[in-house]
């Protein structure tokens, strides 16, 4: 069994394109308006972001059984559309928890942080989102 050196390298096959937003970020409590009402990033904000950085990195759903519990009862009780998303993301590169990021044709947004770079030379990002969240590309009609 060939012995596995770096963590990141054998994740690789599960790489995305993700596009991270590092000045953007949820828990800096967002943008103002013209009355100084904190309102939310919108898809113009992402697409005028002159410090996005675009990366390829391992993204895999998250699974739980809470996760699974939501969405039964989602489609149980007549739906809407709000099912969370969840996934794991691994990557080399250091960010804050609360940054937005995209990824699968949707915002997400850093909703923890595991820092185990020390031990495998990666960070372990959990992302959170759903249908609520504004698609960053357009679905086919």
């Amino acid at each position: 069994m060939p012995e596995i050196s770096d963590l990141y390298e054998a994740l690789s096959f599960f790489s995305e394109p993700i596009k991270v937003h590092p000045t953007l970020n949820v828990l800096d409590g967002g943008k103002t308006n013209g009355m100084n009402e904190v309102v939310p990033f919108t898809a113009a904000d992402l697409a005028h972001d002159s410090d996005v950085e675009e990366l390829n990195d391992p993204v895999v759903p998250k699974t739980s059984n809470v996760t699974l519990a939501m969405s039964m009862a989602h489609s149980l009780d007549g739906g809407g559309n709000t099912l969370p998303r969840s996934y794991a993301w691994y990557s080399e590169h250091d960010y804050r928890e609360g940054t937005l990021v995209e990824c699968f044709g949707h915002v997400l947004q850093v909703e923890q942080k595991n820092p185990y770079h020390r031990h495998f030379g990666v960070y372990v990002y959990y992302l959170k989102g759903d249908d609520t969240l504004e698609p960053t590309i357009q679905a086919d009609v």
